[in-house]
C-alpha cells in the first residue's frame, strides 16, 4: 500500500474570522426587546417580530325568539329596515335592527326611560281608591 497525499487542502481560517465577526453583532439586546423564546423569529437587525394577536373567541350561538306583531307593527318594522337599507348602504336584517334596540335600551339611560314611559301607557293602569 502506497500513501498517497492529500488531493486539496481547504484554509478555512479566513472563514471563521469572518463568521465570529458576524455573530457578535447580534448579541446585544435592546431594551425593550423581549427575551428570544423560539416563538418570532428574529429579524436581521436583532429585533424580533411583534407577536400575532390572538383570535376572538367565537361568539356565542344565539337564541331564538318568537314575536307576534300585529300588522301595523310589522309594517312598521319593515319600513324602519327599508329606511336603515338606505341610510347604511346595505341589507339591514329586522333580527339585527331588534338586537340593535335591544342594546340601547340596555346601555343608554334616555333609551331605557323611553322605552319604560311607553311600556306604562299600554298597560292599563288601575286605580286604587
Amino acid at each position: 500500500m502506497s500513501k498517497k497525499p492529500d488531493d486539496f487542502q481547504v484554509n478555512t481560517g479566513g472563514v471563521n474570522a469572518m463568521l465570529s465577526g458576524l455573530s457578535g453583532r447580534f448579541d446585544t439586546k435592546t431594551p425593550d426587546q423581549p427575551a428570544i423564546d423560539g416563538t418570532t423569529a428574529e429579524r436581521h437587525n436583532g429585533t424580533t417580530a411583534p407577536r400575532p394577536k390572538q383570535p376572538a373567541p367565537p361568539a356565542p350561538k344565539p337564541s331564538k325568539y318568537t314575536l307576534l306583531l300585529d300588522q301595523d307593527d310589522a309594517l312598521t318594522l319593515d319600513q324602519l329596515a327599508l329606511t336603515l337599507r338606505r341610510r347604511t348602504g346595505r341589507p339591514v336584517d329586522k333580527s339585527e335592527i331588534l338586537r340593535a334596540l335591544i342594546r340601547l335600551a340596555d346601555t343608554s339611560d334616555p333609551i331605557n326611560e323611553a322605552l319604560a314611559k311607553t311600556l306604562d301607557r299600554r298597560t292599563p293602569q288601575t286605580e286604587t281608591a
